[in-house]
This record gives structure tokens, C-alpha cells and sequence, in this order.
């Protein structure tokens, strides 16, 4: 159990918008590409999962638990994708179960192997980089607290990442997962903007 699905559960429980935030960054995009692979389509997949966000605040899910709070999430955008496919068209809905019926646990296994790639790789870097990368992409901190944070400026911050990213993408080269992981990083970089 990862302390952030704790503090996710712990919060809507009581009905802190708080935990809908933490949800959201946490969750969000993997639940769109998760949807993503039985809708071929990245709108629909994202409108499911926001209506699934919402469904989710409205009337809360009273039995939400730390220990199966990711198989949930993701049992259910896979659950109400499918129904969207079979609302398209029945028979494509066949022919992609077969296909995607795998279980969520590949997806799972795919992001720890990715996420231990990319811990080796960030290993290379130096410790300040290490921890502006850190701050910035899995704490979800603005350049602005982290330059505060570390008591440098917002342009040293915005310094160090971008070489850092530089390295980063060198050493990529032999490793598609990481140039994977790089590009979702470099796309929330733009978004966040």
C-alpha cells in the first residue's frame, strides 16, 4: 500500500476536496491511458474518467481501502469503458475484450518496471538534481516552492531540470521505457505552465 492511496482514501472519507485533488494527480492520467486501450480514443477516455471523478465525489464509494484503492480505480474505468464500446458498436466491444481483456496487473507490472528504470537512471544525477526532479514530478511541488525549499532562485530550479531532463534523455537512448516515462514528464512540464 502506498501512503499516497492512505492519504487519498483518508481524505474522501471525510469529504476533503483535498482527496479529490490528490486523486486526480495521482491517478488521472494513468486512468486515461488505462481507458485509452479499449477506446482508441483519447477524448472519450478522458471524458469517462472525469465523469468517473465525479460519480466518485458525488456519491463516494463507502467502502474505499489503501489496500485496493488502484485496482478499484482501474476495474471500474476498465469496466465503464467497455460499456462505452458496447454503446459504439457490440461486436467491435468482442473483438477488443479479447484483445484487452488482460488483466490491470500487466498495466501495473509495466508502470513499477518503468518507475525502477527510471529510479537507475535518476541514481546517475547529481543529489541536487535528483531532488528538483523529485519535488517537482512526484511530489507535484511548483518551481516556486521548490526554489524556496532548497534556498535557490525559480531560474536555478528551472536550470537544473532542464539539464537534468538533457542527461536524462541521453541516456535514454537504449531504454524505451524511459523515453516512454520522458515524454509523459515533458507533457505535464507544458500543461502545468
Amino acid at each position: 500500500m502506498r501512503p499516497i492511496d492512505q492519504e487519498i482514501c483518508s481524505l474522501l472519507k471525510v469529504r476533503k476536496i483535498g482527496g479529490m485533488e490528490l486523486l486526480f494527480r495521482e491517478y488521472y492520467k494513468p486512468l486515461v491511458v488505462w481507458a485509452t486501450t479499449f477506446l482508441h480514443d483519447t477524448q472519450r477516455a478522458e471524458d469517462i474518467v472525469q465523469d468517473f471523478f465525479v460519480k466518485l465525489w458525488e456519491k463516494p464509494y463507502s467502502a474505499l481501502l489503501p489496500e485496493t484503492l488502484k485496482s478499484y480505480l482501474f476495474t471500474s474505468i476498465r469496466n465503464l469503458a467497455l460499456n462505452q464500446l458496447d454503446k459504439i458498436d457490440p461486436l467491435r466491444r468482442a473483438c477488443d475484450v479479447a484483445y484487452c481483456d488482460s488483466p490491470w496487473n500487466e498495466y501495473d507490472n509495466f508502470e513499477d518496471e518503468v518507475f525502477r528504470s527510471v529510479e537507475e537512471e535518476l541514481e546517475k544525477l547529481t543529489p541536487r538534481a535528483q531532488d528538483v526532479i523529485r519535488k517537482i514530478y512526484l511530489e507535484g511541488m511548483k518551481y516556486k516552492d521548490v526554489a524556496d525549499k532548497l534556498g535557490i532562485s525559480v531560474a536555478t530550479v528551472n536550470s537544473i531540470l532542464v539539464r537534468a531532463l538533457k542527461k536524462l534523455r541521453q541516456q535514454s537512448d537504449n531504454n524505451d521505457k524511459l523515453a516512454i516515462y520522458l515524454f509523459f514528464l515533458e507533457k505535464s512540464l507544458i500543461l502545468e505552465q
